[in-house]
């Protein structure tokens, strides 16, 4: 794999859009430094939110084109959903979305990695939410095979910036299919300190998400 492509989706609140705090900028620039196509979205509200979902799940590709397509989304958020402007998108709403996405994502080739940069994503339902939908909706339906989010109840712009940065580095030679790889990025972005990511799998035997999270 020589590079991917990267979508980064972004709702900073009023002050943080003042201020400049965000990873949207520093993504796109660090992507297309090591080759990736990447482009950023600011959305401001829960309507722009999911026009932007439903634009990117338009691509399509050749179906001899393997490259990876990442779905990064840089929001606030807790344990009830994400923050998108003054609007909350809860994960069962979020969970809806994600798997309309993914329905017309069909088209796209490659496989697709959905990211969520946000505070409060180590305690997200969207993985138990997209299960429950599988098991409950026609068995065409298939939910994201990979999905990261940081394991730490908070996290700063900066060190969010830092770890994808190296998350996004290391992508162009990484093996989603193989856990131990995955494992070891993980490892090795827990000892740069910056933050611990979480690797959620999709397991087409039992039909859930097994959970791989950084080695203590």
């Amino acid at each position: 794999m020589s590079k991917a492509r990267v979508f980064i989706v972004e709702s900073p609140n009023p002050l943080d859009l003042l201020e400049e705090r965000g990873e949207r900028f520093a993504l796109e620039q660090v992507c297309k430094l090591v080759g990736h196509d990447a482009a950023t979205f600011l959305v401001r509200d829960r309507s722009e939110f999911l026009q932007t979902c439903a634009y990117i799940s338009s691509i399509k590709g050749k179906k001899t084109d393997k490259t990876p397509l990442f779905l990064h989304i840089s929001v606030h958020g807790n344990e009830t959903g994400i923050a998108v402007g003054r609007d909350t998108v809860g994960w069962q709403d979020l969970a809806k979305a994600t798997q309309n996405m993914y329905d017309h994502l069909k088209y796209y080739h490659g496989p697709v990695v959905l990211v969520f940069s946000a505070c409060g994503a180590n305690k997200q339902k969207l993985t138990s939410e997209l299960t429950k939908s599988r098991r409950t909706t026609a068995a065409t339906f298939v939910p994201p095979e990979y999905v990261f989010v940081f394991s730490d109840d908070t996290v700063l712009w900066i060190d969010a910036v830092v770890t994808w940065t190296i998350f996004y580095r290391e992508a162009v030679k990484l093996d989603f299919t193989n856990r131990r790889a995955v494992q070891k990025l993980l490892d090795r972005l827990r000892t740069s300190g910056f933050g611990n990511l979480r690797y959620h799998r999709w397991d087409t035997t039992d039909q859930e998400y097994k959970f791989y999270p950084t080695r203590k």
